[in-house]
């Protein structure tokens, strides 16, 4: 009898690192940290940006992206506060470990915010983003640029769009 080893990527630290290095890269500046854990969700599970409440231009762009949504999806997700949640480990465990390696940058990180340090970043790696980047560039420009350019907190904060719990983990 052979035994399977089933991959998660959700559960994997270390994708995790690459999808920030790619919202990071995407971004020309810092993101608060937990803006850029709410959009390393999206961009590890788009279908959930179905769930989002949006204003009607965003879900017109979001319309244009073509994606499937969660009902349609190969693989049933449960809720966004579910996902949040369970995905809650692994970035912190990701954000650690971009931040003990020097590739976050220092001052950024006092300020809860969290910048590309280019210099530490390994080429390849950095490389490697930017050309996953380019494949998804309607994709990572509506996480980045329309979905990050929402504040976080308050009435129309994107916390509250996704359904989060407002109290979380301090980080």
């Amino acid at each position: 009898m052979s035994s399977y080893r089933v991959w998660y990527a959700g559960r994997d630290p270390y994708h995790c690192i690459f999808r920030m290095i790619r919202l990071l890269q995407a971004k020309d500046g810092s993101i608060p940290l937990e803006q850029l854990r709410i959009l390393d969700m999206y961009l590890m599970y788009p279908p959930l940006l179905h769930r989002l409440t949006l204003t009607s231009g965003l879900r017109e762009k979001l319309r244009g992206l073509r994606i499937e949504p969660p009902a349609k999806s190969f693989v049933k997700l449960p809720g966004t506060a579910s996902v949040w949640q369970d995905l809650q480990l692994y970035q912190l465990t990701a954000l650690k470990r971009l931040a003990g390696l020097g590739i976050l940058r220092r001052e950024d990180l006092l300020e809860r915010n969290a910048k590309l340090d280019h210099a530490q970043a390994p080429a390849n790696l950095v490389e490697h983003a930017a050309s996953q980047n380019e494949q998804e560039k309607p994709l990572l420009h509506f996480l980045v640029d329309d979905l990050g350019a929402l504040p976080l907190s308050g009435i129309d904060g994107l916390v509250r769009r996704a359904g989060l719990p407002s109290r979380g983990p301090v980080i």
